[in-house]
């Protein structure tokens, strides 16, 4: 018996409800999206006597009902990828936290579980809301995270996917990303403004708000080949400083050596004071400066300055 098999009849046993027969393998009792789920009574399924099938199997509960994930295409997945991956360096970068590809269970306040294609959470937010729960204690994001991102997928309906939001919106996501894979269009919602959805189209730049700063060219998401570039954005640009500063900072007290026949004991803790603007005019100055003390003086004595 397959894996969906065994796990769909563990869930069913554990209920008071007879097994309803298969179809081609599959439960013929499912509904076949959110909003048949919820047109029905409430199902026999719960997070925890479907637990094996929310672990295994591309599902997700909607009002006691199992439901089958729509299957992205590989061009979706690559879209979604992108995004995962720009995003993910950035919070890292910044402090704030993670982009997760898709399965990520989350557990929402009325029972339900939805697992978004990919999302950005805060490391405070997994470090808080990620409990065990069910008979396994199998861990599970309580609540949602702060940005989910969801491939449209040409069979999905407006009124399902306005749906998944609404179920969003009251489980603590902040933002969602409705990626248009066909069209080349992300469409981004806020739970401040669920109903005014702005639209990023080839020739835009998108902005992420929980990430300041961060912006990436939409081609650039849809792109087929994104360079490396592409995807870390804004970040190569810090590294590139970082990599520029730490060179100073090992080749400027022999550039004093070699000018001035000496350096002082503090140089290398005052230089890790200094901005790379500062290394840069220091390096400027070095040679037209007439005495070491002279040269020093430009230099910030420490503290304010913190380098980057």
């Amino acid at each position: 018996m397959s894996i969906a098999a065994t796990a769909t009849s563990v869930a069913i046993q554990s209920t008071d409800q007879p097994q309803e027969p298969f179809i081609n393998g599959n439960p013929g009792h499912w509904p076949r999206d959110i909003l048949e789920a919820y047109k029905r009574g409430r199902g026999p399924y719960t997070v925890d006597n479907a637990e094996v099938f929310l672990e295994e199997e591309a599902v997700e509960l909607f009002n006691g009902w199992l439901v089958w994930q729509e299957m992205t295409t590989p061009k979706e997945r690559r879209v979604v990828a992108n995004i995962q991956t720009m995003l993910d360096v950035s919070a890292r970068k910044a402090g704030f936290g993670q982009a997760l590809p898709d399965q990520m269970e989350c557990r929402l306040s009325n029972g339900d579980a939805f697992k978004p294609d990919a999302s950005l959470i805060s490391w405070q937010r997994l470090d808080n809301d990620v409990k065990p729960q069910g008979p396994r204690n199998r861990p599970r994001l309580m609540g949602g995270p702060e940005l989910v991102i969801e491939a449209r997928s040409p069979s999905n309906r407006r009124k399902q996917e306005r749906a998944k939001r609404a179920l969003y919106f009251k489980n603590k996501v902040q933002i969602v990303w409705d990626v248009d894979e066909v069209h080349e269009v992300i469409w981004v919602y806020h739970a401040t403004a669920p109903d005014q959805p702005l639209r990023y189209d080839l020739g835009d730049e998108i902005v992420c708000e929980l990430l300041p700063g961060w912006r990436r060219r939409v081609a650039d998401i849809f792109a087929a080949h994104a360079s490396a570039e592409a995807v870390v954005g804004e970040v190569v640009d810090v590294w590139r400083d970082e990599g520029a500063a730490r060179t100073l900072r090992d080749v400027l007290p022999m550039l004093a050596q070699a000018r001035f026949g000496g350096s002082p004991i503090d140089l290398a803790e005052r230089l890790a004071h200094c901005t790379l603007a500062q290394l840069q005019q220091a390096q400027a100055i070095i040679m037209s400066s007439p005495t070491l003390e002279a040269w020093l003086a430009a230099l910030p004595k420490g503290g304010a300055n913190a380098a980057n």
